[in-house]
């Protein structure tokens, strides 16, 4: 018998991904969607031939506010789990409490037991491979990820601050690249004071956008060629932005890749925009695709975030590339560090070949 692995139930799965990744340098072994449990879905992580179960599963929203801490569980593995599972049972030990040997969806024959002061036990053996989850679908961030118009973005934001005597620099757009336009509306108007509602204000924003996205927005040249070879080989595609439905619209209309999609949304149609998973996990509904089997391509911190947040795979090519780049990027499965400069679309096209059916 030997250490198999320790599982601590957590209440966000993201955040304490990144605290054991990030700051104990455990590293990922894979990831898996429950078959049996809806809604449970754990990462396991190794460091030094040590595994680490980390379990998120649906709790309700007033959870944290009642909740003792979560019980995690020791797992124990065993060369046969029924053989362990009969003898501890024909110790008879008081106390002792056991529920009978089980598959698991990925891949484990287990077999539960409570030591005399309740806590969980796990004998564990693997009786098939790790879960795999094939790629069939491919989800793209528009702004700074296809196309670049990140300077059009700010050249508006400029114009539109400065209708009311509000300065407005680079340096101030960086902390917004990646969010939602109506977020960042509603950020201008409390902080700034501006007399009129976030709508209106993102409205008068994107009149401004709207002609300066159809003057000049360029596609990123090598982003482009990666998009051509998902078409050819039939893996659908799909964006998902911060930007407004009609800036969608127009700027995939004016760079002529308004039919290449086979499913488009707006942070504005969901209830939070990145770094919330939901403009990903919509794109993915409309797909008809679970999230666990789609990639998303992305910039920003807030959209690797919303990815992973998602529990989809994420391609990373940073729009800030200035070292060091936030941590969200090193949970990314497939990291560009030097962004479009460093991006080479063969590379990330074998890297989703290599995870096709």
């Amino acid at each position: 018998m030997e250490l198999a692995h320790i599982g601590i139930e957590v209440q966000d799965l993201f955040t304490m991904e990144l605290f054991y990744r990030q700051v104990l340098g455990f590293g990922l072994q894979y990831r898996y969607v429950s078959v049996n449990t809806p809604g449970l879905r754990t990462v396991f992580l190794e460091r030094d031939g040590f595994c680490l179960e980390l379990l998120q599963r649906p709790r309700a929203a007033d959870f944290l506010d009642h909740r003792q801490p979560a019980q995690g569980h020791l797992a124990l593995g065993v060369d046969d789990v029924d053989v362990e599972y009969e003898r501890i049972a024909r110790s008879a030990f008081p106390g002792l409490s056991l529920k009978a040997p089980r598959n698991t969806g990925d891949g484990f024959r287990e077999a539960e037991l409570r030591d005399p002061e309740g806590n969980v036990i796990e004998l564990s053996a693997r009786v098939a491979p790790e879960p795999r989850y094939p790629v069939r679908a491919v989800i793209f961030d528009l702004d700074g990820t296809l196309v670049d118009s990140e300077p059009n973005y700010y050249l508006a934001d400029q114009q539109l601050l400065a209708r009311y005597g509000i300065p407005f620099t680079e340096e101030d757009k960086r902390h917004y690249i990646g969010g939602s336009n109506l977020d960042m509306m509603n950020d201008f108007v409390r902080r700034f004071g501006i007399p009129t509602t976030p709508e209106a204000l993102g409205d008068e924003k994107n009149a401004i956008y709207l002609e300066l996205a159809a003057r000049n927005t360029p596609v990123y040249p090598k982003m482009k060629r990666f998009l051509d070879q998902l078409v050819a080989w039939r893996i659908p595609v799909a964006v998902a932005s911060g930007s407004s439905p009609q800036v969608i619209r127009l700027v995939l209309e004016a760079v002529g890749l308004a039919d290449v999609f086979a499913s488009v949304v707006s942070a504005e149609e969901v209830p939070k925009g990145k770094p919330s998973p939901d403009v990903f996990l919509e794109a993915a509904r409309r797909l008809g695709i679970p999230p666990e089997h789609c990639v998303v391509v992305e910039d920003s911190r807030p959209g690797a975030e919303a990815a992973l947040r998602a529990f989809m795979r994420c391609i990373a090519v940073p729009y800030l590339t200035e070292p060091p780049l936030p941590p969200a990027f090193g949970l990314a499965d497939l990291l560009f560090p030097g962004g479009m400069e460093d991006f080479n679309p063969d590379r990330a096209m074998n890297w989703i070949n290599a995870r096709l059916d």
